[in-house]
């Protein structure tokens, strides 16, 4: 084991799925002195008077900035604000206020973001990007626009105990939005097969009984999601059209589980893992066809090469500048 780099680093994340766990263990394994916080854990403070409501208020209407966000994340500012980091890397800077990105930056030798969503879907990230010394994208074309860096998510699982038991040809699991009707068609082409599927949807609000969709309120966590890819064939994805093309962590949960792949993302042809035995891109969801021999035929393995590019420890050395 090599002997850990003497370096105070400061990791910040908002995670509700356990994605960034690995990069926290391989900061950790790397790093003598490593504070890490993760804003999924805090929870609303209550206003304590009507002058912060009507300052809230005036934040939200006329600068688009939620003042219980403020509230919500300063006791880690309180708590950091006296140290000195080498490195500071934040996940949804957004979510801090202006004034709470300015001490983060004061006290950091080098403040690094990474933005898992695009600008389009949380416009802020754009007004935050010049506090940073870096920012990494996985959206193309906020990379283009702002001249960012571009890095694509990553394989984040380290281990798990692969089964050979299959209990459902394909599987998704999505939240209730817009992508639902695009589901529910492919719901309704493989109903016509001799293929057995489970798709989950989920929604805060009891929905009606569907015939093709599993409809679940408890939201499920990545442990039981990854059991629920470990016993699939195939895994779908529908991507967030029109809102951002970044591959979702679903893709590359494929790339660990060696399980194909179908999704709404045409711009998966474009990397280097893109094999078309493994990954089907469906464009027009009013005319799916999915052929025979790509459920029936083996899953191609991609060169390793290629694999450890994606793989969560690269994704860290490439972010840091560590290579």
């Amino acid at each position: 084991m090599s002997k850990k780099k003497s370096k105070k680093i400061l990791f910040i994340t908002f995670d509700l799925s356990g994605y960034y766990d690995c990069i926290l263990d391989e900061l950790k394994e790397q790093y003598s002195d490593v504070d890490f916080y993760n804003l999924a854990n805090y929870r609303n403070v209550p206003y304590n008077n009507l002058a912060q409501r009507v300052k809230s208020f005036y934040y939200k209407k006329f600068k688009g900035l939620k003042l219980k966000n403020f509230y919500k994340y300063n006791p880690i500012i309180e708590e950091v604000k006296n140290n000195t980091y080498d490195t500071t890397l934040i996940v949804r800077p957004d979510l801090f206020f202006d004034s709470q990105l300015k001490i983060l930056k004061e006290n950091s030798s080098k403040l690094l973001a990474y933005y898992h969503d695009s600008i389009n879907n949380i416009p802020r990230k754009k007004e935050v990007i010049h506090f940073f010394d870096k920012v990494y994208s996985y959206e193309k074309i906020d990379v283009k626009d702002y001249n960012l860096n571009f890095i694509p998510n990553f394989i984040y699982i380290k281990d798990y105990n692969k089964e050979d038991v299959i209990n459902s040809s394909f599987f998704t699991i999505m939240s209730k939005d817009y992508r639902f009707y695009n589901l529910v068609k492919l719901a309704n082409y493989l109903k016509n097969k001799p293929y057995d599927y489970n798709f989950l949807v989920h929604s805060d609000k009891p929905q009606p009984k569907h015939d093709t969709i599993n409809f679940i309120q408890d939201r499920k966590n990545n442990n039981q999601v990854l059991e629920y890819i470990n016993q699939s064939k195939i895994i779908v994805d529908i991507h967030k059209y029109g809102v951002q093309d970044g591959l979702t962590f679903r893709v590359f949960e494929s790339l660990f589980f060696e399980k194909k792949l179908i999704t709404s993302n045409s711009d998966i042809k474009n990397y280097d893992f893109y094999n078309p035995k493994n990954i089907l891109v469906i464009e027009d969801f009013d005319n799916i066809d999915i052929p025979e021999s790509f459920i029936s035929e083996p899953y191609q393995k991609i060169p390793e090469a290629i694999y450890k590019k994606y793989h969560y420890s690269t994704w860290l050395k490439t972010v840091l500048g560590t290579f």
